[in-house]
């Protein structure tokens, strides 16, 4: 992905070295709730292109306020400048060469074989949640309780496609993803028909507020979260957001919340 940025918000448990007993040590592991761990993905972003870079054109309030109360860092890379070789690297920890992945087809016997971020997180006793794209392969998307993608074909408890059609907007979708594919995504009834693609893969949305790939996937964000409250075990959540990626869908009225 190129110019991509990773917004990660993070709980680390420190090991600490001490004079304690090895029992002292157990209990307070023991009696110390593990934190919930959400990370927060957009997929193609220039890290330059928010308010709190002091972009001109850029509204981003939340983004900013996340910033404000965080650590920023300035020198974090993509691996590789395709979408499953560098989704695959921040979720295995693995370098794209090492994996013999540099492009979204290619499939090896160490992508089959390895350990995921979130098979890690469930081996430790997290409840692991995925929304929104995932774009990953092998070991590397596994792990999961719960995942529900924006495609069609991947998303094992559900989908955005399958509810955006729900909602009676299918038709308003296709008219998006035809911007650059020419055609409705795959699994809907327009993924044969013939709707025009659109210069630079851009045009307003016909979709309503609140009914995009990225409300879908912070709504269901959001419901998880109140769902955990009830939890006696802590998560782990990917909520990865399609945009910026094209296509250049925006809506005709944005409304703001801060």
């Amino acid at each position: 992905m190129k110019n991509k940025i990773i917004l990660l918000i993070v709980g680390f448990l420190l090991l600490m070295f001490n004079c304690k007993s090895k029992n002292e040590l157990v209990n307070q592991t023991e009696t110390k709730k593990k934190p919930n761990v959400l990370l927060l993905f957009s997929d193609q972003h220039n890290k330059k292109v928010m308010g709190f870079e002091n972009h001109p054109d850029a509204i981003t309030p939340n983004l900013d306020k996340l910033a404000g109360e965080s650590a920023v860092f300035d020198r974090a890379y993509a691996t590789r400048g395709i979408c499953v070789p560098s989704r695959m690297s921040l979720m295995t920890g693995l370098y794209p060469r090492t994996m013999g992945l540099m492009d979204n087809k290619e499939k090896t016997t160490i992508t089959r074989d390895a350990v995921s971020l979130a098979s890690i997180f469930k081996f430790n006793d997290y409840n692991t949640y995925s929304f929104g794209k995932r774009h990953l392969v092998g070991g590397g998307d596994k792990g999961w309780d719960v995942k529900k993608e924006v495609h069609a074909e991947e998303g094992d408890n559900g989908n955005y496609l399958s509810w955006i059609t729900k909602q009676g907007y299918q038709s308003e979708f296709s008219y998006d993803w035809a911007a650059e594919f020419g055609k409705g995504p795959k699994g809907s009834n327009d993924a044969s028909a013939k709707i025009p693609i659109a210069d630079l893969g851009t045009r307003i949305s016909k979709l309503p507020f609140g009914y995009t790939m990225e409300a879908y996937t912070a709504s269901e964000t959001i419901k998880m979260i109140k769902k955990q409250k009830n939890s006696d075990k802590p998560f782990f959540c990917f909520s990865s957001f399609y945009r910026p990626h094209q296509p250049y869908t925006p809506l005709k009225k944005i409304q703001r919340f801060i």
